[in-house]
């Protein structure tokens, strides 16, 4: 367990779930505001998937072949690909 997590019991932990359950987010605590978000442990690895779908691992090859050769692309210049009909 992270040394900066704390498990919740009881009272402190129905009281959490009924904020998410609530459809809340974000709670309030002293005067400084907190996001509330569910990590979920993912039922397969990075390699299994890779493993499992040749086209993903062509695409995660090609992505790293592209950083190698400095073919790199911004958020902007994705985003304005997008816009032109390019991607």
């Amino acid at each position: 367990m992270n040394k900066s997590m704390r498990k919740l019991d009881g009272y402190e932990a129905e009281l959490i779930k009924s904020i998410i359950r609530d459809g809340e987010s974000v709670i309030e605590l002293d005067g400084r505001k907190y996001h509330l978000t569910l990590i979920e442990k993912p039922d397969t690895t990075v390699k299994e998937d890779v493993d499992a779908d040749p086209e993903l691992k062509q695409k995660l090859l090609q992505a790293k072949k592209d950083i190698l050769d400095d073919k790199v692309y911004s958020t902007e210049d994705v985003l304005e690909m997008i816009e032109q009909g390019q991607l």
